[in-house]
This record gives structure tokens, sequence and C-alpha cells, in this order.
């Protein structure tokens, strides 16, 4: 037996309560026909239907959470603590045929998939030194994970076979179609109150990232909805295996042992990414889903960029997040029901109208009807790409919407901005990156993939829209007057700000080292 089969492999089943995760694993390990010990690790053992006699001839434990993080902060870069013992162990007895993980059904499978994968192999080695050199309070435990670690983590002994992500036909279109938050949605205990992801978000994150879908449920819902979501699931994730069930059966043999799981491969099956990489991507304009790609070569004007977008999306950005969390604070505080709180209440009204007046993103049930009723953003349901701000010639926007939500914040730093020993030495990788380099303003630009219905009809409006906030040609040769005269950039950039206005936060500058290939 080759090595790489002597690990123990392993699916991953990812989706939100409901959708039928923990039936299709009920259904695994009722089934006899695959053949196979399975061991499994759930959130919650009492949410299995299942006999003592199953339990006893598989191996079903409840994780319990347990996070390392590393020195470094990244929250992309913490490894599952408890998951790393438990698989390790499971592993080591050998008393299994197979591993079967449940997911939270507000995790985001990726960061579950960078315990297996060979790509956090340092990243593992590091986290070995930091446990090692921990103080002797936790000694015994932090020793063993360290142990586990410094041979190599979870990769010499587990192999992440397939990412499945579950979810319900009848909830996917909404889902695009809502302004909450996973805090409004949490079972008791199943959310942090400081945990402000979004229900949109996280379902594209739980989709982008899978080997195989599968569409659930779709006995209640009718045909030309099933098509929908197909349509919708198949633009957002080319690569998957699109399945669909009723009660999660399915043919087994598509999510166990499929060898399908690769993490560079998952990491660029993103539909959006395909479309910028101009992948083909399979038709999907029968099921009324479409894509397409807006480009430019000038910068956009802040202030135009954020008067288009800030009443028809929820525009979420660090300070908005901070917000939020004081927002969920003051609320959990209450009031004591005193005059002096109610008088005080009653003072903040019009400072709180103003507020709302001046961001109206604060109101995501308004900015959803908004959104709604627009005939360019409507019928948007993705979009994610990068963006050029005047005020910024150094580091690129990143734009990343679902639903109602958007979300923009710093990416890199402009290749035109690097200086040329900071490159890959790979010439070919070098040729590649020259490859985004057009006219005198090097790389910079704007590309976005916009995901939606009525493709054809909403392709001119919303790229009208964003025109709009292009650069005019008298304000690029301002711009360029600006950028090509003395001074440093530092310099340049207070001129920029002195001539354009610019209301989006501070964008924190990216993580230099240690961190290649990570996704920020």
């Amino acid at each position: 037996m080759a090595a790489d089969e002597s690990r123990l492999p392993v699916t991953i089943l990812s989706g939100f309560l409901g959708d039928g995760k923990t039936t299709l694993l009920e259904y695994i390990l009722k089934n006899k026909d695959h053949g196979m010990r399975c061991a499994v690790i759930v959130n919650d053992i009492g949410a299995l239907n299942i006999d003592a006699s199953l339990v006893k001839q598989h191996n079903v434990s409840q994780s319990k959470e347990s996070i390392l993080s590393l020195k470094n902060g990244c929250i992309c870069c913490t490894l599952r603590g408890d998951l790393l013992e438990e698989v390790a162990a499971l592993a080591e007895a050998k008393s299994f045929d197979y591993l079967l993980i449940e997911s939270s059904g507000v995790s985001e499978p990726q960061q579950v998939a960078e315990t297996f994968a060979v790509e956090f192999a340092e990243m593992h080695l590091q986290a070995a030194d930091d446990l090692k050199a921990e103080a002797e309070r936790e000694a015994k435990n932090s020793l063993k994970l360290a142990d586990i670690l410094g041979q190599g983590g979870l990769p010499k002994v587990a192999r992440l076979d397939t990412c499945v992500t579950v979810v319900d036909a009848c909830q996917v279109l909404d889902n695009f179609n809502t302004s909450d938050f996973l805090s409004d949605r949490r079972e008791p205990g199943t959310v942090d109150d400081q945990d402000e992801r979004n229900i949109s978000d996280l379902m594209v994150d739980q989709l982008e990232f899978a080997d195989v879908i599968i569409i659930n449920k779709t006995d209640l819902v009718d045909a030309a909805t099933l098509a929908k979501v197909k349509g919708l699931v198949k633009t957002l994730n080319p690569s998957a295996d699109v399945l669909t069930s009723v009660k999660s059966k399915i043919d087994l043999t598509r999510i166990l042992n499929t060898k399908r799981f690769s993490f560079e491969k998952s990491m660029m099956s993103a539909g959006w990414l395909q479309s910028l990489r101009e992948v083909h991507v399979p038709e999907t304009l029968e099921y009324g889903i479409g894509t397409f790609v807006y480009r430019a070569r000038r910068p956009f004007a802040p202030l135009r960029l954020w008067e288009t977008i800030r009443n028809r999306l929820v525009v979420i950005q660090d300070s908005y997040e901070d917000m939020l969390e004081g927002m969920e604070i003051s609320h959990e505080d209450g009031s004591d029901g005193s005059d002096a709180e109610d008088d005080a209440m009653d003072e903040d009204e019009d400072d709180e109208e103003d507020e709302e007046d001046a961001q109206p993103q604060l109101d995501p049930v308004a900015r959803l009807a908004s959104k709604n009723a627009d005939p360019a953003f409507g019928p948007l349901l993705r979009s994610k790409g990068f963006l050029w701000l005047a005020t910024r010639p150094v580091m690129s926007g990143e734009w990343s919407q679902a639903g109602v939500m958007l979300t923009i914040g710093g990416g890199a730093k402009w290749l035109a901005e690097t200086p040329l020993d900071e490159w890959p030495s790979d010439a070919k990788i070098r040729r590649k990156m020259r490859g985004d380099f057009e006219g005198e303003w090097g790389d910079r630009r704007q590309e976005i993939v916009f995901i939606g219905e009525k493709i054809d009809t909403i392709r001119p409006l919303l790229t009208a829209e964003l025109d709009g906030c292009l650069l005019t040609d008298s304000e690029m040769k301002e711009y360029r007057k600006i950028m090509k005269g003395k001074g440093s950039m530092e310099k340049k950039i207070q001129r920029l700000e002195n001539r354009w206005d610019d209301g989006f936060e501070s964008w924190e500058p990216p993580v230099e080292e240690g961190h290649e290939g990570h996704d920020h």
C-alpha cells in the first residue's frame, strides 16, 4: 500500500443547521454498502438519531472546542487543538477505515481543511515550537499537541479526501436575500456574542470551497426554483460535483474515497476567480444565472463610489464591525428602567436619526429593500474582485459581496509599487505577473466579477453605475499631475486626499512575511 493510501481518509461535512448534514451522517452510518468502519467527530452527539449499537460499531465522539492561535495573530492561521488530538489518536489506532467530521453550522470549511493541508506544514512546525515554549500550566496537553505538530501535523497521518457542503433547496435563494447576521439566527451557545459574520457571506464560503455540493430537500421546491438553485451553485463553484437529494440520500461513492480534495484546487475553484482568469465556466444561463467581469484602467473617485453603494448595500468595514459589537454590548447591558436612562435615550434619538441619514447601511433591513427595488443591484447575487481608489495608489482594495452584504477592505500592494527584488524569483511567475500591467499605471485597475439573475439586463446598468464613479478625463489630468510630480509617495497621497474626499475606513497594510498563498 502506498504511503498516501495508508493515511486515514477524511470527509468534512459542512452546512447550516437544518440543511441535512446530520441526516446525511446518519445515512452513512446506517448504510452497510460502503463496508467501512467509520469514526465520526460531531458537535452534538445528542442530535444524532442512531442507536447505541451503531455508536459502538463505529466511533462517535463529540468535539470540545480548543483553539490554538499562532503568535502572528492571523485569523486563518488558527489550529483546532481538539481536532488535532482527536484525529491523530484515531489515525494512530488504525482501527477505522474512514473518518467523518461534521462541522458546526457556523464553520468555514477552509479553516478546518487547513488543519489537514500539507501547504501548512511549516505553520504546524512553528506552532509546535510555540507550544513547547509555553508556561507549564498546561504542559502535558501542550507537549502532546507539540509532538503531533512537530512530526508534521495531521497531513502525516490523515488525508483530507472530500469537502462536502449540504444546502437546503428551500433556503439557498432566501439566504442571498436576507439582512440576517449569524447572531440573529443563532441557537443558544452556538455563536459568540461578538461574532458578526452574516448569513450570505458564510453560505458563499461553504459553497465556494466545497468539492461536492448536495442540494437537499428537492422534494419541497418546484422545478423552476430547483433549476435556479442549481444554476447559482454551479456558477459559484463550477468545479464542484453537484448532487440533488431527498432526506440526504445520495450515492455515497460520490462523497467517500473520492480523492477529489486538493487545497490548491479548492482555493482556485470559486466561479468568480475562474471568471477573472478567463477559465471556461459551464453555461448556466439556461438556469437564469450569469456572470460578467467589470474592468477599468482608471481609479474610482471614493465619494462617488460610496454614494453609489451606500443606499443599496450594507457596506461592512472594520469600523462597522466594531460598531456592531458595541451595539451588542449595549443591548446586553440593557436598561434598568431608570428615568435618567430614559431621558438619555430620548436625548440621543435625534443623533441616531442623523447617523442613519449619514450612514444608511446601519439599517440592513432598509438596505435590503432598497437593493431589491433597484434594477441594477436587485438581481445581483454575488460579486468579488478588487478596486483602485484615487486616494489609495499603493494598495488595492478588496470587494466581496453576497446578497445585500458588501465587505470592502484593504488588499495587497499593487505590483507597480512593489520593488522587483520582492517579486518571486521564478521567471514564469514574473511573466504572468507582468501580464497584469497595462499603460502608465501598471497593474492598477478595477476588476470585479458579478454573478446574478438577468445578467444581460443588469450588465449595462451596473457598468454605467460604476463607470460614473471613475475619474473623468479632466480629473485624470489632475491625478496624473499629482502622481507624476515631485515628492515622496506620502506627499502625493496627501495631495490626492486633499483633492478627492475619501470616507472609507483605513486599510491595514498586508501581512508581508510567512503568509504566501493565503487569501486574506
